[in-house]
């Protein structure tokens, strides 16, 4: 036998809805509901309430067409889950005097791998990524965009590190991570006064780019970090900061070793390569597996005779 699904009545739905509003903003007694309206009893309706009726009726004729053309199009999209990527690139003015790299010209480079950690709130049941895996990913994706491990005949001309993570119910750092600064939104980290809420009624005329950072920065965060250090200097033991690509993307509903690969090859072209406003990309989950080609050429990648050097394992040893 076939399954069964309810025939939603919309238009019947949208008729009662406004119906209702209509009688509570015109202070008509709800025992009339059931009754006509009466021309007296619109005429009693503020022009304001109008305009209300008017956006709410565009909004239940919208969800009757829904209901009838696409009744489970809402349930697929809450369970076919994207990864949200936004990536954000900051350059100082040592890291503007470099060159661009690219695969045939390319930048090199020692690393060191921080690892994982957690930031506000820590996170349980989560199926945390092999850190082997995600720093072979990096390795591959900055290989891609001109930066490669250093050899004896190409020293290494920065320093880069590698960290990643979850960053969760601390709005402040996050908006901060993910560029709310080049969105123009951090004053939505202020205190209400008069200036917040002029800027307010704007909200409407922001970019997506800087309501999905807003929208974010209250939920918890997948956040991948790499940062570029001039090599010299840090010999010295001086650490001047070259660029620092940082990566986020809602955790909710995602496995994060997965989401963590996707958001390594979104942020790929935007590696070392200043942005003006956060990037938001999107990565579907289903396409989130690694081919046989690329899995060849990341088991080809061993990190014990590149120039990198794991703090994290080192930290703990000591």
């Amino acid at each position: 036998m076939g399954t069964l699904v309810p025939r939603f009545r919309c238009t019947d739905r949208a008729e009662a809805n406004l119906r209702s509003v209509i009688f509570l903003l015109a202070g008509i007694p709800a025992a009339q509901l059931t009754n006509p309206l009466r021309s007296d009893e619109v005429l009693r309706m503020k022009h304001w309430a109008q305009l209300l009726l008017a956006m709410l009726a565009f909004s239940l004729a919208a969800t009757a067409t829904l209901c009838r053309a696409q009744p489970f199009s809402v349930v697929q999209r809450f369970l076919e889950r994207d990864v949200q990527v936004i990536t954000v690139t900051d350059t100082t003015d040592a890291g503007r005097k470099l060159r661009a790299p690219s695969p045939a010209r390319p930048a090199y480079y020692e690393a060191v791998i921080l690892g994982y950690s957690d930031h506000g709130r820590s996170t349980a049941n989560q199926n945390l990524p092999d850190k082997r895996d995600i720093v072979r990913l990096i390795l591959k994706v900055l290989a891609d965009h001109g930066y490669f491990p250093a050899t004896p005949t190409h020293p290494p001309e920065m320093l880069l590190s590698f960290s990643w993570g979850t960053l969760n119910q601390s709005p402040a750092a996050a908006m901060h991570f993910m560029g709310g600064d080049k969105a123009d939104v951090l004053w939505e980290l202020e205190p209400l006064s008069i200036h917040t809420a002029a800027r307010a009624l704007h909200r409407h005329a922001r970019s997506n780019e800087a309501t999905m950072v807003v929208e974010s920065a209250y939920r918890d965060l997948f956040m991948i970090s790499i940062q570029a250090f001039d090599e010299e200097l840090a010999k010295q033991g001086r650490y001047q900061s070259l660029w620092h690509t940082k990566i986020s993307a809602p955790s909710q509903g995602l496995n994060m070793a997965s989401s963590m690969k996707q958001m390594i090859r979104e942020a790929g072209p935007f590696l070392g390569r200043e942005t003006v406003r956060p990037v938001w990309t999107t990565a579907p989950v289903q396409e989130g597996r690694v081919d046989l080609g690329e899995l060849k050429t990341l088991e080809a990648i061993d990190l014990g005779k590149l120039p990198v050097t794991d703090a994290e394992a080192d930290a703990r040893a000591s």
